[in-house]
């Protein structure tokens, strides 16, 4: 499937294009923004799920008459299983997987507000980022 800019004009049109002329089937939002999330349910077609990977620490309001219309699924998920963790703390008990070999980012809290869409919302290479409150 293609990657389609929501802000397009034809967006709706473009994403049934992906779809044989239908939306999607699966919505999963990973991106964590209020706007993608509430507008989440409008991308699916009528039996649909919408899974919120991403997180916000805030309400959601969603379109209720299409949210019942659709008969929608809403399902919210960690992105990881019990098993993920297990094997993760097995990797790290035996080192073969350290805590630095993923955090590649350091920011400051002070500077964050300035620094923060460049340097993590458009940053592709940042895997994990630890904010410092006191620097």
């Amino acid at each position: 499937l293609a990657a389609i800019d929501p802000a397009r004009d034809d967006f709706y049109d473009a994403l049934r294009a992906q779809f044989n002329g239908r939306l999607a089937l699966k919505v999963l939002d990973a991106t964590g923004s209020p706007a993608a999330m509430n507008n989440a349910v409008n991308l699916m077609r009528h039996g649909g799920t919408v899974v919120y990977v991403g997180l916000h620490k805030g309400d959601l309001v969603i379109p209720d008459s299409e949210f019942h219309k659709k008969e929608t699924t809403l399902m919210g998920s960690r992105n990881a299983t019990r098993a993920d963790f297990d094997r993760v703390r097995d990797l790290m008990a035996s080192g073969q997987l350290r805590a630095a070999m993923m955090l590649n980012a350091h920011f400051a809290f002070s500077t964050l507000a300035e620094s923060f869409e460049p340097q993590v919302i458009n940053n592709r290479e940042l895997i994990k980022g630890v904010i410092h409150f006191n620097r």
